[in-house]
């Protein structure tokens, strides 16, 4: 009976073994795909402007409402220190909300927002993000290239498109 029960023991440790070395490891095989450089741009991004998902910081630190309500966009909050015409991506000029159903203010998005020197001959669009995914647009109203990034809310026309229709009317 011992042997039997040894057997039994062995067998089934030879078993485990078997399916234990058998088994791939998911990673090994589908390893996460590694991020372009303009994603980790965007999650420097979203880490550097977290603080602004609370819009009582935005307030205490004097960004003011320069837009109103705009559909399709938000209200844009600029922080004027940080308006000096340059590109730097971790500090866009403007934090973007929209008023939940309580009136509260929800961030969105972040813009950056560049006045070139000769706004009435603006010449080429900054240099962005890493690649070419960002889409700047001038704005001839208000004489400077701005450059959305929807870090909050998804935009179903992708995360560097002006307008996001998520955002009602």
């Amino acid at each position: 009976m011992k042997k039997f029960t040894i057997s039994m023991i062995s067998m089934g440790s030879i078993v485990l073994l078997l399916i234990i070395t058998s088994c791939s490891n998911d990673d090994d095989q589908n390893p996460e795909p590694e991020l372009e450089a303009w994603e980790i741009e965007v999650n420097q991004v979203k880490a550097v402007t977290a603080k602004y998902i609370d819009f009582s910081i935005a307030e205490a630190e004097g960004l003011i409402d320069v837009s109103g309500y705009v559909p399709n966009m938000g209200h844009h909050f600029l922080n004027p220190g940080l308006a000096d015409g340059t590109f730097e991506l971790n500090k866009p000029e403007i934090i973007l909300y929209v008023p939940d159903a309580n009136g509260n203010m929800k961030m969105v998005a972040v813009e950056y927002s560049i006045i070139p020197e000769d706004p009435k001959n603006p010449g080429n669009p900054p240099e962005g993000f890493s690649g070419d995914n960002d889409v700047w647009h001038f704005n001839e109203m208000v004489g400077q290239w701005q450059l959305h990034v929807w870090t909050i809310l998804e935009n179903p026309d992708g995360i560097f498109a002006s307008f996001n229709t998520a955002i009602g009317d």
